[in-house]
């Protein structure tokens, strides 16, 4: 029987959050089986599977603790095919580990395949939802525009393509939701201290742009309480010490700040063992000054670009396959301004948005090469977009109030008819549908007595780190092209992409592979050996 309690919480803002919620997941729900393929998409999950299925076959310490690669062997080494690889080439630990550990789980509870590898990952992108939801409420947004806000993020090609990898900003908006309910909380009760602190060593260990925004969240919530304190004392007349910075910083620490602290300082040296375990620092920090660069060097370029072309290049990806409309970037700048003008998101917006220009900016090699280093700019955006919606809402007073939900609606619709084309159109053949026909064409060849008989795999151009060749086929992979033809030996077998058939490739291999599918093909290598 639905009371009046029952039924105002069913329409409350909360349920439509979980219909937001239920709704993500079932549009990514089909790709649970989706091969990995020649994609992002395929490149973090196969890195993350072949992690994982060391981590269960090798043991916790042989593999690392899931950070070995085997077979699949990284390029930078420029390790000579069949020969053994260092231990550094067969080792990936770049990258603070939750996600890691959350697909060793996986892997373990459910089994070796795609669908182990995607699923935590799949319900932590869903979850960027509720926690972007729990932010805007905890800082005072209406409903309105806080389901606006979701619409708008959940529409973007951004959020459908890469919220689902576990890379995104997800346990940021956690702990960035936790703490501006803690900034407001005269004393909050024990177990929301412990679960806050724990919250903050997830964060610690999930992405490097989480690992930076704590540095403006401890301030944040220091300020937060200093000033809720002083408005606390004003309005009972009371007189609070103002002896020096000892007595500013004891105003302003709490038993919240202590948590968080912890937490932070917990999963930051967890993630730092991770790291330091697997990698040597040396190779970390040339990772750092690699990325820091403008000279970019891979198999598909090789360039060295100015600030004006970066620019471009990031501007040209926004836009990208509806990666985000034309409407949203039209409004990119006024929804900033205004969420920096509204004080209740302020604080937010400046995390969000300085965390994701320092990783675009910061390490411009990085973002000049992968389109998802973007996405991160959806979080202030999104943030924006509320409290834009909202000074828009309260211009509309007296008579035109009956405007507000005629407008909310329509512009409801406008967000629901850009994520059709979104996942109906091209957005989703360019980044899922046609690279993942390289995955298929390898499922196809798995059981190939042929392929058996290999020792590595060979990949031509317009194929990239193809870690997923070794997800599929346990073996080690080598790039291609007229310099090394000398290697190829007679069992060896070569990946084509269908489109960009070398000449060195004999026609007769192309028209009798081992697996064909529609953009890429599997040959024997025997024709190019004899």
């Amino acid at each position: 029987m639905l009371t009046p309690g029952r039924l105002a919480r069913l329409r409350s803002g909360w349920t439509a959050v979980a219909l937001i919620c239920i709704g993500v997941l079932l549009l990514w729900a089909p790709d649970l089986n989706l091969p990995l393929g020649n994609s992002d998409d395929g490149r973090i999950f196969a890195r993350a599977g072949i992690q994982a299925r060391n981590f269960w076959d090798l043991g916790p310490l042989e593999s690392s603790l899931g950070a070995r690669t085997d077979p699949f062997i990284r390029a930078e080494f420029e390790v000579p095919p069949r020969t053994e690889p260092p231990p550094e080439a067969v080792t990936y630990a770049h990258h603070p580990p939750l996600k890691q550990f959350l697909t060793i789980v996986s892997v373990g509870a459910l089994g070796d395949s795609p669908q182990a590898v995607r699923i935590t990952d799949f319900l932590l992108g869903a979850a960027t939802v509720a926690f972007m939801a729990a932010l805007l409420r905890a800082v005072g947004m209406q409903w309105g525009p806080t389901l606006l806000a979701l619409l708008v993020m959940v529409s973007t090609g951004f959020f459908y393509v890469y919220a689902r990898m576990g890379i995104s900003f997800s346990m940021l908006l956690a702990l960035t939701a936790a703490i501006a309910w803690l900034r407001q909380a005269e004393r909050p009760s024990r177990w929301a201290l412990v679960g806050v602190g724990a919250l903050a060593a997830l964060t610690a260990m999930h992405s490097w742009i989480a690992i930076a925004s704590l540095a403006l969240l401890l301030p944040w919530l220091f300020l937060g309480t200093l000033k809720r304190r002083r408005s606390v004392a004003d309005a009972r007349s009371l007189t609070l010490p103002t002896t020096g910075v000892a007595g500013w910083l004891r105003r302003g620490w709490s038993p919240a700040l202590t948590a968080v602290t912890v937490g932070a300082l917990l999963g930051g040296l967890l993630t730092a063992g991770w790291l330091l375990n697997a990698t040597d620092i040396s190779e970390l920090s040339e990772r750092v000054a690699f990325r820091t660069g403008n000279d970019v060097s891979t198999a598909a370029e090789q360039v060295q670009f100015t600030f004006g072309e970066f620019l471009q290049r990031q501007w040209t990806f926004a836009g990208h396959e509806l990666l985000t409309s034309w409407w949203l970037r039209l409004l990119f700048l006024p929804a900033l301004a205004a969420g920096l003008i509204d004080r209740r998101t302020r604080g937010p917006v400046v995390v969000t948005l300085a965390v994701a220009m320092s990783l675009t900016f910061a390490l411009q090699q990085g973002a000049w090469i992968h389109r998802l280093w973007n996405f991160p700019w959806v979080a202030p955006t999104s943030i924006g977009i509320a409290a834009l919606a909202d000074a828009i809402r309260r211009l509309f007073r007296g008579r035109a109030v009956r405007l507000r939900a005629p407008l909310g609606a329509a512009a409801a619709a406008v967000m629901l008819v850009t994520l059709a084309f979104v996942v109906t159109g091209s957005t989703r053949d360019f980044y899922l549908e046609r690279p993942a026909d390289a995955g298929a064409v390898l499922e196809q060849a798995q059981d190939d007595p042929r392929v058996a008989e290999a020792e590595l795999v060979w990949f031509t151009s317009g194929i990239w780190t193809p870690r997923w060749i070794s997800y599929y086929l346990d073996l080690p992979v080598w790039m291609l092209d007229e310099s090394n033809l000398g290697h190829i030996a007679a069992t060896d077998v070569i990946l084509v992409r269908n489109d960009r058939v070398p000449s060195f490739v004999p026609p007769e291999s192309m028209a009798a592979p081992l697996a064909a599918g529609e953009e890429y093909t599997l040959i024997s290598a025997a024709a190019l050996a004899e």
